[in-house]
């Protein structure tokens, strides 16, 4: 009998940044977010709690979760880790593929030196890569950190058609690699906002090229909210529901998790935050027969 996979592909919302239990919490005196330091005692308690492996585990357990997620990175990283996916039988498996996706504005390339691991297993490769192997940048003008890459993609590259377009090319990639080895897609937007709607941007910056992809697939289009922060951020109740887009500066004012979401720079889902995801996705999952 072949092997079926949950395969989760995207940023933080994916690997599972926030997902700690009490303890690190604890630990960490209510705010745990490293940045430019080794993560990786962290990583085991955050593939664990993320919706890629709850949703194996609790909804669909004949299912192995392999979560590909990357902290900080755009879609086009979030896609292409599927190039770096060695513990999954693409010959004789089958499975569901699902990309969270992660902000339009960000644009990857690779690091400098992606290929030299320091044996740390990234628990989806043969680990001749770094799991963190992209570099990202934002399109902010800035004299500080990567300040060449950032300037250059804020004044010479960035526009609204040019995210929307490289995400319908991410998607499109996806959907190619899905069919040619028989998994079936389920796409989520995590936190991205467009007062039209993710389809209705990417319609608008794109055209025809937006048809091209199978929007079936697409979770937002058969729930009331249009990104899994809203609601995630619906369900804590601390901001007014029509004004969730100011998450932002509200979860950072606070010196402890809420319920759902936690404190940290951007906001990530609890480990009940991800339990929501994983049963919102499996409906979605069970309404499209895919298992």
């Amino acid at each position: 009998m072949s092997k079926k996979y949950i395969i989760g592909l995207g940023c933080s919302w994916t690997q599972g940044e926030g997902g700690y239990p009490d303890e690190i919490w604890q630990r960490y005196n209510g705010r745990v977010q490293l940045r430019g330091a080794d993560d990786y005692h962290l990583r085991k308690y955050e593939h664990e709690n993320s919706w890629v492996n709850v949703l194996a585990r609790d909804h669909f357990p004949d299912h192995i979760p392999v979560n590909l997620g990357v902290r900080g990175v755009g879609n086009f990283a979030a896609v292409n880790q599927l190039n770096f996916c060695n513990r999954v039988d693409w010959e004789n498996g089958t499975g569901i593929i699902v990309l969270m996706m992660s902000g339009f504005e960000r644009f990857d390339v690779f690091q400098q030196y992606p290929k030299h691991n320091r044996h740390q297993d990234d628990f989806y490769s043969n680990n001749e890569y770094v799991h963190y192997k992209w570099r990202t940048a934002w399109p902010i003008k800035t004299d500080k950190g990567d300040s060449s890459f950032w300037s250059v993609y804020a004044t010479e590259l960035w526009s609204e058609q040019f995210v929307a377009s490289w995400q319908i090319i991410n998607l499109l990639n996806l959907q190619t690699f899905a069919k040619a080895h028989n998994f079936k897609i389920v796409l989520a937007n995590a936190f991205n906002q467009s007062p039209r709607g993710v389809y209705e941007y990417l319609k608008e910056n794109t055209g025809s090229m937006a048809y091209k992809f199978d929007w079936s697939t697409y979770v937002h289009n058969k729930v009331d909210y249009e990104s899994f922060m809203q609601k995630l951020v619906d369900l804590d109740g601390i901001i007014p529901k029509e004004k969730w887009g100011g998450y932002f500066n509200v979860y950072k004012e606070r010196s402890w998790p809420s319920t759902y979401l936690t404190n940290c720079e951007g906001a990530h889902p609890t480990i009940l935050g991800y339990k929501v995801i994983a049963s919102e996705l499996a409906q979605f999952i069970n309404s499209q027969g895919y298992v």
